[in-house]
């Protein structure tokens, strides 16, 4: 019942009372010196109507018990007897326990002890207003008319219409009396506001008698009373609650959902804070991209949201937020349920999302750049829209776009390949692809060369089309492996120590390969070269040949400045070349050597345009030593817990904990080389190798 209602339902109780006086007293004087007037029925309107209309907290039950022993000092000392002084000892007991309840309570009372429930409890039901002054009216009305006269009758009449048929509920009759069409009487009304969440997110309480359903996702329309400029707001239902046997829902508002309603208000002469279902929405695709709305504990890097929507959604989805008058950018990685305790052990489930920040998004610049704040909470959440189609610069490359959606992935090539790129991911996520089209990005630059190491036997074949060479035939590679066996027995019999025969031989294997590995980088029509070693598994004499081989490269970049190229050195498979030594099958004596040389060539390599491309599908067998200097990594679906401790080092907690739910193609990069700078889930392009395109060119 509203304010307006309450007051002339308390003048119209008040004109009444004084007509019944009237009658039964035959003159006004009761208004001042009756006891079951001024201390009785007039305090039971006040505090019913105005005050306690539906129940009485401990400090409600404090204010009756003084009003009411206040009201006992009225009373004519020839009416104090028995009854009196027990009213006085109740109201001084109630006084004194509500008062000392209000200092020592500190919860809900649910969850306070046995002993002060039972208090409050008591205390509650004997001081609310229709107990205690009810008493005292009738006690008033006893001793001044008499049990059996007309007078006392008139009045019990008139208290049984208040108490008997309930206050409450009279006031809801005569209050709908008074009530604008547009209320609860129009087929429209739902409900009114009882609480607001936020600027933007209000509760509503709906009514019981109401004509109209309302459902999740309803559109409706109300003139919240606070505003300044009295402005009607549209809204969307949200959610629905049960609570205490009322049924209640949350409506959000946001300029998105006012702009939907063009041609102004559905309704006229709204009744303020009275919420109204609109029937006739405009065409819309607002419900196509909303998701939900901002929660508790979000920060500046990581979004929360309550998942409310019809849309499906999944781990790197992107979103995106208002912030101002900023569309700040969010990817989706984790989802969880929680539930939320209402009052009285009523609970209500919800999904929670997480999404982490990529920034605001730079057309011009094909990147995002990070955002310095956090949106507001309640602030809604929406699948990021189109863009417009984006051009890149020659020496960038698109790697792929954001799932679900046409924001690209740049990489800049020359960064990628100077500064040291690994892939990582299981058999079968579309890594080795990806990593070959990288490649084959690179050769796209008249000054870069190509060098694979590969023990699968892929590359020759997927490679093909671009006639790779041999930098060492077959002829001198067998001749270079039996120095590097002589050499080793030469160790072995001198129990380990290095000679002057020993460093001659390692010379001469070394000016071999110099001058073969010259002739791959001055030939100009030669831009890739496979290095297949014989045998795939880990020999010490496979890891000296490789030294020497990756130390012969370094010095020509060095000393030659590679003969002005670029050159990427691909390690496919990078464990059986380059182990974390504990995994390498042989001593740490034998591979600790190659690491070193590979090492040289990660810390100092960009100095002379020399670069890595690691290529593995786990971390933990492969030396950290070379992975902790790719300044770009490139990781798709993990499974072990090593792989993943380690690449949050370089995408952080939240986004590497989704390395092992990555779909087919999707894959998480991070680095130097990434044009945005900023961890990101993308999906690799279906990508045909030449191969495939060969086969269908033949069907």
């Amino acid at each position: 019942m509203n304010r307006k209602a309450r007051l002339i339902f308390l003048g119209l109780s008040l004109i009444f009372l004084i007509g019944v006086g009237y009658y039964v007293s035959k003159n006004f004087d009761f208004l001042l010196n009756d006891f079951w007037f001024t201390s009785g029925f007039l305090l039971l309107i006040l505090l019913s109507l105005i005050d306690q209309p539906f129940f009485s907290k401990d400090s409600n039950v404090f204010v009756n018990a003084i009003t009411a022993g206040i009201s006992l000092l009225l009373v004519n000392p020839e009416y104090r007897s028995c009854l009196f002084w027990i009213f006085g000892g109740i109201t001084l007991y109630l006084a004194i326990s509500s008062y000392v309840l209000m200092w020592i309570r500190s919860k809900s009372l649910p969850n306070e002890n046995k002993l002060t429930q039972f208090i409050s409890k008591i205390n509650r039901e004997i001081g609310k207003p229709q107990t205690l002054f009810s008493a005292f009216f009738l006690w008033g009305a006893i001793n001044k008319f008499g049990v059996n006269s007309y007078a006392f009758n008139a009045l019990m009449l008139y208290w049984a219409i208040f108490m008997i048929l309930r206050i409450d509920a009279i006031a809801m009759i005569i209050s709908s009396l008074f009530d604008k069409k547009e209320n609860i009487e129009q087929e429209s009304a739902l409900g009114k506001i009882f609480g607001v969440q936020s600027k933007n997110t209000f509760l509503v309480k709906l009514f019981p008698e109401r004509k109209e359903t309302t459902k999740i996702f309803d559109f409706v329309e109300f003139l919240y009373s606070i505003d300044e400029k009295q402005t009607v707001r549209k809204g969307l239902i949200l959610d629905t609650y049960l609570l205490n046997e009322q049924q209640w829902v949350k409506v959000l508002t946001t300029n998105e959902i006012t702009r939907i309603f063009e041609k102004g208000n559905c309704f006229e002469n709204h009744t303020a804070d009275v919420v109204y279902k609109v029937k006739e929405v405009p065409d819309t695709k607002y419900l196509n991209t909303f998701i939900g709305i901002v929660t508790e504990n979000s920060t500046i890097e990581k979004i929360k949201f309550i998942y409310n929507s019809k849309n499906e959604i999944t781990e790197s989805n992107l979103l995106e937020v208002k912030i101002g008058n900023r569309t700040v950018y969010y990817q989706i990685i984790e989802g969880m349920t929680i539930i939320e305790q209402l009052e009285n052990k009523n609970e209500t489930g919800f999904i929670i999302g997480e999404a982490i920040q990529l920034g605001i998004w730079e057309h011009d610049k094909v990147k995002f750049e990070p955002f310095g704040w956090v949106p507001e909470i309640n602030s809604p959440v929406y699948i990021a829209s189109h863009i417009e189609n984006t051009t890149i610069g020659t020496d960038e490359l698109e790697i792929g776009k954001i799932p679900n959606t046409n924001f690209p992935v740049v990489i800049k090539k020359d960064l990628a390949l100077t500064h040291h790129t690994a892939v990582i991911g299981v058999t079968g996520t579309g890594k080795s692809v990806f990593s070959r089209n990288l490649i084959r990005e690179y050769l796209k630059d008249e000054k870069v060369k190509v060098i694979c190491v590969d023990f699968t036997g892929e590359y020759k074949d997927k490679f093909k089309d671009l006639t790779p060479v041999d930098i060492i035939n077959d002829t001198m590679e067998k001749e270079l492996f039996k120095k590097i066996d002589e050499v080793e027995a030469m160790l072995i019999a001198s129990y380990g120590k290095e000679n002057n025969k020993t460093k001659t031989k390692r010379q001469e294997i070394s000016k071999k390969m110099i001058e073969q590995i010259s002739v791959f980088l001055k030939d100009n029509n030669s831009k890739i070269s496979i290095i297949d070693l014989p045998e795939i598994v880990n020999t010490s004499a496979n890891f000296e040949y490789m030294r020497l081989f990756i130390k012969s490269i370094f010095y020509i970049a060095k000393k030659e400045k590679s003969f002005g190229n670029k050159v990427c050195l691909v390690l496919e498979e990078a464990h059986t070349i380059i182990p974390e030594w504990k995994f390498s099958g042989i001593s740490e004596k034998s591979a600790q050597p190659l690491l070193n040389s590979i090492a040289q060539i990660a810390l100092q390599g960009r100095k002379y345009n020399v670069g890595l491309l690691v290529i593995a599908q786990r971390t933990a067998n492969v030396s950290k030593t070379i992975l902790t200097q790719c300044n770009t990594v490139v990781a798709f679906q993990q499974f072990d817990k090593t792989s993943s401790e380690f690449l949050a080092n370089y995408f952080g907690d939240g986004i590497a904990k989704i390395l092992p739910t990555l779909k087919f193609r999707q894959a998480v990069v991070a680095g130097k080389a990434l044009k945005s700078n900023i961890p990101m889930i993308f999906e690799v392009p279906e990508i045909a190798e030449q191969q495939e395109r060969t086969e269908r060119e033949y069907l």
